[in-house]
């Protein structure tokens, strides 16, 4: 198991001190797809800046993702 964080960023970044366990990057990926989907489809704000971050235990950019697309870092 590998832990990640995701951290929000929209103009001030949003640590995230807890973390997820995941078993591969497939997971952790797919997780960070519906975290994105949930804050375009669902958020109150229309804030096209948001982005989410995944940082691995080591402190390296995993991946980044936006509203609409994601990327690998």
């Amino acid at each position: 198991m590998q832990k990640f964080f995701f951290e929000m960023k929209d103009g001030v970044p949003m640590r995230d001190r807890v973390g997820i366990d995941f078993k591969g990057n497939l997971e952790t990926i797919e997780h960070c797809k519906e975290l994105a989907q949930h804050f375009r489809d669902d958020s109150l704000r229309d804030d096209k800046d948001l982005e989410i971050s995944v940082v691995n235990a080591l402190g390296r950019a995993f991946i980044a993702s936006s509203f609409t697309a994601i990327k690998a870092a």
